[in-house]
């Protein structure tokens, strides 16, 4: 038995806003950028170009070939973590807003610089366009006291697909935490570093931590499993290892 109009309009009705509702939020992602005319219809037309059955999605495929066509030549694993923080509509593929959106990030990110470049190859010893743990543990042991365990912890952090290794488009947040960690122990150090000798001594360390309620057994006890060397001062590196610094 066919459905009578007024059976059929109330859901015709919430299909029809719901349409609609999708299309306004896709407008809103746009005009939020304040694009210049020509520089959205570029973009409209390279997008219009690689939409070959024209659904009005990209897939992933098709990412990857427009990325080098702005020069930005995102690897398979960068596509990926694109479509995942982009695809708004879980659609499994990239619409045109979703699309200016992911460019226009990628296009003003830091890592488009030489110094974050820089920094990733001297991670990327053995350049292979990713790290992983054992590539980042002796420069985070080295500036954050980290031992391997820890570093672990850190890239798992970062590692957005979880297949245990940061491409470049994840070192740079890996990257920011990083900086923002060092800089909170140099703070720590200096303050420590009363003489400005460049070291730690024990005496030092006493007056910073027995007033705040450690003994003198318990700091001696971090003081010495942090000297590795033996010679009764902390460096930096050293430091880092007492200080400890949490991840969080």
């Amino acid at each position: 038995m066919a459905e009578s109009p007024s059976e059929s309009s109330p859901s015709a009705a919430a299909a029809a806003a719901a349409v609609d509702e999708a299309e306004l939020a896709r407008r809103r992602r746009i005009d939020d950028l304040n694009l210049p005319a020509d520089v959205l219809a570029a973009y409209r037309r390279k997008f219009d170009a690689l939409d070959l059955n024209r659904d009005g999605v990209v897939e992933i495929r098709e990412l990857v070939a427009v990325s080098r066509v702005f020069g930005y030549n995102l690897s398979r694993e960068e596509v990926l973590e694109i479509f995942d923080r982009q695809d708004f509509e879980d659609s499994g593929g990239i619409a045109f807003d979703e699309f200016v959106v992911a460019m226009r990030k990628r296009a003003g990110q830091p890592h488009a610089s030489g110094d974050i470049r820089t920094r990733f190859r001297q991670y990327d010893r053995k350049k292979r366009g990713y790290i992983n743990a054992d590539d980042a543990f002796p420069i985070l042991e080295r500036e954050l006291g980290f031992d391997l365990s820890k570093t672990e912890a850190l890239v798992d952090l970062y590692d957005k697909n979880k297949d245990y290794r940061l491409s470049l488009m994840e070192f740079v947040e890996f990257h920011k935490k990083v900086e923002a960690l060092k800089q909170q122990i140099v703070e720590a150090f200096n303050e420590f570093d009363v003489n400005q000798d460049g070291f730690v001594d024990l005496e030092e360390v006493y007056a910073k931590m027995v007033p705040k309620g450690c003994t003198p057994e318990q700091v001696e006890a971090l003081f010495r499993k942090a000297d590795r060397n033996g010679d009764n001062r902390l460096d930096y590196s050293e430091f880092a290892a007492f200080w400890d610094i949490p991840i969080d």
